[in-house]
């Protein structure tokens, strides 16, 4: 579907951030977070992308009870919400008994930041029926050093990765179909090579299934600007068009009320 400016108009995740790490500055706890998931409902996200484990760099890593003992609350919470019944909530996680119980709780997508690779949670998938979003990675939560060779074709180790993916997926007994594919960027990737992979998008497209794409306020765009975390929404916008016309039908933000006028509503 396009929006009024002639764009296709991709499906908006708002991203919230249920911890105190969050790299943009945005994380909530949760009294907070359910009245930030109010706003990013009525700005217009069609799907809350929660998170309660920081992926950033250096970031503290946290075992399934802990990140369960800060999402459990919020999910509860999410699930009394009025506009629950239209807005899909994702879970961002690389932990299984996670995942389980979220699925359990309600919530329809599995956002692995791990790529599948846990049997565990490849166990916990198969036996669901939702959108798996899978994201390429070299670390969780980043680690600096791990970075891809710097004259590797970026785009050709996603494409090599999502296949395996795939293969990955059809012997854990997930049906592909269910699979969205985030190429990861900042996941391993040095500055142009994220670049490269936005720019890149309409070959990604190109090659069959679901796009997702979380540009929004990473540390990329500091190749054209200066400004912190938070400042970087008008470059996110600008790459977001840019996104939703080369086919990625599905966009990872924080500036949703921007991103929603910008498609048209």
């Amino acid at each position: 579907m396009n929006g009024a400016r002639g764009l296709p108009r991709p499906l908006l995740f708002g991203i919230l951030n249920v911890t105190p790490d969050s790299f943009s500055g945005d994380g909530l706890l949760h009294g907070d977070a359910l009245a930030a998931a109010d706003a990013l409902v009525a700005d217009g996200a069609d799907v809350l992308d929660i998170g309660a484990e920081s992926t950033r760099p250096q970031a503290q890593a946290l075992d399934a009870a802990a990140e369960w003992q800060r999402l459990a609350p919020v999910l509860a919470g999410l699930a009394t919400r009025p506009w629950r019944a239209r807005v899909r909530l994702s879970v961002d996680t690389r932990h299984a008994p996670t995942a389980e119980r979220a699925l359990a709780a309600g919530v329809e997508i599995v956002n692995c930041v791990a790529g599948i690779a846990d049997p565990a949670m490849q166990t916990v998938l198969a036996a669901a029926r939702g959108d798996v979003i899978v994201m390429h990675a070299l670390s969780v939560p980043v680690d600096p050093a791990l970075l891809l060779p710097p004259d590797v074709d970026v785009l050709q180790v996603i494409l090599d990765w999502k296949h395996e993916v795939i293969a990955r997926a059809r012997a854990a007994g997930i049906d592909p179909d269910r699979l969205v594919f985030d190429p990861g960027i900042g996941f391993g990737k040095r500055a142009h090579q994220s670049l490269a992979l936005v720019h890149g998008a309409g070959r990604l497209v190109a090659s069959g299934g679901r796009w997702l794409f979380g540009h929004s306020r990473k540390s990329f765009l500091g190749l054209f600007t200066t400004a912190p975390a938070a400042g970087r929404d008008d470059l996110t916008l600008a790459f977001s068009a840019g996104l939703a016309q080369a086919g990625v039908q599905m966009l990872r933000v924080h500036a949703v009320a921007r991103h929603a006028a910008l498609f048209g509503g």
